[in-house]
């Protein structure tokens, strides 16, 4: 990369290559700007960022009451973007890096985590997007794209002392989509409707007892996309699956399936928005993430849920969140080993309000009451500051 000029785009998205535009659509942060380096013999790099800090007051029922300031539900990102001179046949490869560190809780703030949640090759043509490497995953993300968690805090998973970035609507509306290294398959936009499909690297459940988990086959995850406008505003539409097999081997050897499926909706009308989202799980239990409840959580149907309210006038958008994430009982299975599963069923409402006070920096209020059958019900007030670059 020789002769290379600098260009600096603080008040707008620099137009760059479509694979480049595609990953930052895919991330969790949108930056509001870029700083761009381009070369005469085609290369371009950009980086691009954003610091989300917030000031958390929460009352936990029966545990401490604190005040922190800490990470919401996106830790500070730093995103390296790098695109090779597009090809004679029209393919542009381009590499994708982000660089994730978060603020700790009151008892470990001396040693924040530094993680990389992206690092991929994208190779764009007339086809779509392929992207190979580490990137988020398809099945709920466009759910977990609603304004509430999405730009604020939402679930305290780690009760008072939270570390690391919080838990947003995981648990409370949808499951976690993650970052795994993966293949994905990103199709171009044809008149608003647009999918992707991806094999992902499995999670692997673990077991108390100690038999062999076997994961031989990748995650599939898949979702479909369709937007369109009109006079009065536009509708978003989604509906996606996964699918995952998993294999217990031991004295009660057993397969059972990590599966699922998801709609969606946001509608504008006016200044007004809506969004929708339904999603059915098995194999997954009400916390909203893989694997995380052991084998235990095989044959376990789930729900997650949520209804969002937002309003727009001037730079400031209010609105009002509610969801649950919900888990059905099941009985022992001593053929399989498993024991009984209680009923589960977490809530969480937010009242948020987010005040755009430049294009790159923003100020966040937020109101939450979480009631639950397995973690301390509590309160909290947040504000928030984000700086986007």
């Amino acid at each position: 990369m020789k002769n290379l000029t600098k260009t600096s785009n603080i008040a707008k998205v620099t137009k760059l290559s479509s694979a480049m535009v595609l990953a930052m659509a895919a991330m969790t942060n949108t930056a509001n700007a870029t700083v761009t380096i381009a070369s005469d013999s085609g290369w371009e790099t950009s980086i691009s960022g954003s610091i989300p800090v917030f000031v958390v007051s929460s009352d936990h029922d029966g545990e401490e009451s604190a005040t922190r300031v800490q990470s919401g539900f996106n830790p500070a990102n730093l995103n390296f973007h790098v695109a090779a001179p597009k090809l004679d046949n029209g393919l542009t490869v381009s590499g994708h890096f982000q660089i994730d560190t978060h603020l700790q809780g009151s008892g470990v703030q001396n040693s924040g985590t530094f993680e990389s949640r992206v690092a991929n090759i994208q190779i764009a043509g007339d086809f779509g997007t392929v992207v190979v490497g580490k990137d988020f995953g398809v099945f709920n993300s466009s759910a977990i794209g609603d304004i509430a968690s999405q730009g604020g805090v939402g679930w305290l998973g780690g009760g008072a002392d939270t570390g690391n970035a919080t838990g947003g609507r995981i648990g409370t509306g949808y499951v976690y989509a993650n970052f795994n290294p993966q293949v994905k398959f990103i199709s171009n936009d044809y008149n608003g409707l647009s999918f992707k499909v991806a094999m992902i690297n499995p999670e692997e459940p673990q077991d108390s007892q100690g038999a062999r988990i076997e994961t031989d086959s990748p995650r599939f995850e898949g979702q479909a996309n369709y937007a369109t406008k009109f006079n009065a505003g536009g509708i978003k539409l989604w509906a996606g699956f996964i699918q995952q097999n998993v294999s217990v081997l031991g004295a009660n050897s057993f397969d059972y399936d990590m599966q699922g499926f998801d709609i969606g909706t946001h509608l504008d009308l006016g200044d007004f928005g809506i969004t929708l989202s339904f999603t059915d799980t098995t194999g997954i239990g009400a916390d909203g993430l893989y694997g995380f409840g052991g084998i235990n959580d095989a044959d376990v149907d789930a729900t997650q849920w949520y209804v969002e309210a937002d309003y727009v006038f001037d730079k400031t958008t209010v609105g009002i969140s509610y969801g649950e994430g919900q888990q059905d009982s099941r009985a022992a299975d001593a053929s399989k080993g498993l024991d009984a599963v209680a009923e589960v069923d977490n809530e969480l409402s937010m009242l948020f309000v987010h005040y755009q006070w430049t294009p790159e920096f923003r100020l966040v209020g937020e109101l939450q009451d979480y009631q639950s059958d397995v973690q301390a019900d509590y309160d909290a007030i947040v504000l928030g500051f984000q700086f986007d670059f």
